[in-house]
């Protein structure tokens, strides 16, 4: 157990994402849901699990990871996530009639008129928010927010939007929970765009803390080259600098010291050794020394706010031993004192393993014979503690992997 001998940290954390859930995107079909909510099982419940400060949902993963092979839907799942958070950032500018950008599962009748429902539940000072639509390819047809304020309580619906095909209009519930101009918001929004993100706009300050940690705290990472800028930009910063290198020394890159030049901005690396030293531009280092520190700058600010780290293919460019130095920051409660999360997919099989995570932390991911994609938690299959899963995993036990056409003989 990698942190054993750390003295768990007793406090509750203000923002976290406990699920999300999605029906008919892309090759997704039937209503999936990743879920953050921890099980009873007590493995690393100091470090990998953080308490809520809610009875509701007690306790929260700190990180979860897709598995599946290629073509699965892993990335289909992030992109899910991501359509979820533009929406709500961004279609109250949306141009009127100019549709919702919904990609529907396609291996269905008539794909262009389906339906498509998405759905989140977050802690924000220990209310909690459940938040969804449901939308086809013109408009949005539904919206609702139900609103615990009370945890043994029931919610309180604070907004119901419904599309009315017969009046060719939406129809609104309120409840007196919402106070402000929710007449001059309904009247606002367009028919592609979310109630949430106009009223917003329109300065509701009830619903500003949903709409805030929807629209700023995710924060997405796709595989290939990350720009370095943002890290290179904070060097200015001698205390962050001082963080950047400590943590790049302690990934094993031999750097002694990170510089700026100041005539063109450009970023380089410092390295000593018995026989003399050197200064290498960042662009001569390895593939792999530049996308980490291209990602340390984003992590170590993740880190520090509490924001929520959605990284697809995260062992892109990274040797695995590097992965699970990342990883190891979000579950140590000394790195992670703000209640980080992270949402990643991976090829990796050095990194399915129970010495570094919980069982339902672990999602598997594989396509039916339909082709849609389905997403099982690991929890749900009986697993021995002392199982080996790297290999009970490329054995196929547990599903998610290619399986290839037969030799002929």
């Amino acid at each position: 157990m990698i942190f054993s001998q750390k003295r768990k940290l007793f406090r509750y954390f203000i923002f976290m994402f406990i699920d999300f859930s999605v029906q008919n995107f892309r090759s997704i079909r039937e209503r999936q849901t990743l879920s953050l909510v921890a099980t009873k099982d007590k493995t690393y419940q100091d470090t990998h699990v953080v308490e809520t400060g809610n009875s509701a949902v007690p306790r929260a993963l700190r990180t979860a990871g897709l598995y599946g092979a290629n073509g699965s839907g892993k990335t289909n799942l992030l992109r899910a996530f991501e359509y979820f958070h533009l929406l709500v950032k961004q279609s109250f500018a949306f141009v009127p009639d100019s549709g919702t950008n919904l990609v529907p599962f396609a291996l269905q009748e008539n794909p262009q008129s389906s339906v498509a429902e998405f759905e989140i539940t977050l802690l924000i000072d220990a209310v909690r928010y459940q938040y969804g639509f449901r939308l086809d390819r013109q408009r949005i047809l539904e919206e609702w927010l139900i609103v615990y304020r009370s945890q043994r309580g029931p919610g309180q619906t604070w907004f119901e939007r419904r599309y009315d095909p017969a009046a060719g209009k939406d129809s609104y519930q309120f409840s007196e929970k919402l106070t402000g101009a929710k007449k001059v918001w309904q009247e606002s929004t367009r028919s592609n765009a979310l109630f949430l993100s106009t009223a917003v706009q329109f300065n509701s300050e009830m619903l500003r803390p949903l709409y805030d940690w929807i629209a700023n705290r995710p924060v997405f990472l796709n595989p290939g080259p990350i720009d370095p800028s943002y890290t290179s930009q904070r060097l200015s910063d001698t205390k962050f600098q001082g963080r950047v290198l400590s943590f790049l020394q302690a990934s094993d890159i031999p750097v002694a010291d990170i510089r700026i030049r100041p005539e063109d901005g450009r970023t380089y690396f410092q390295h000593v050794t018995s026989q003399g030293e050197a200064i290498f531009d960042l662009l001569d280092e390895s593939l792999g020394t530049q996308r980490l520190f291209a990602l340390t700058g984003p992590v170590l600010d993740i880190l520090e706010k509490g924001l929520i780290l959605i990284v697809d293919e995260i062992e892109s460019s990274l040797h695995p031993l590097l992965v699970r130095r990342l990883l190891e920051l979000f579950h140590d409660p000394a790195t992670n004192r703000s209640g980080a999360q992270l949402l990643f997919t991976s090829h990796s099989t050095l990194l399915f393993d129970q010495s570094l995570f919980r069982r339902d932390q672990i999602y598997l991911v594989e396509k039916d014979l339909a082709q849609a994609t389905n997403l099982v938690p690991l929890s749900d299959f009986q697993v021995r503690k002392d199982l080996i899963l790297e290999k009970a995993y490329l054995d196929g036990r547990f599903g998610a992997v290619p399986v290839f056409p037969a030799k002929r003989s």
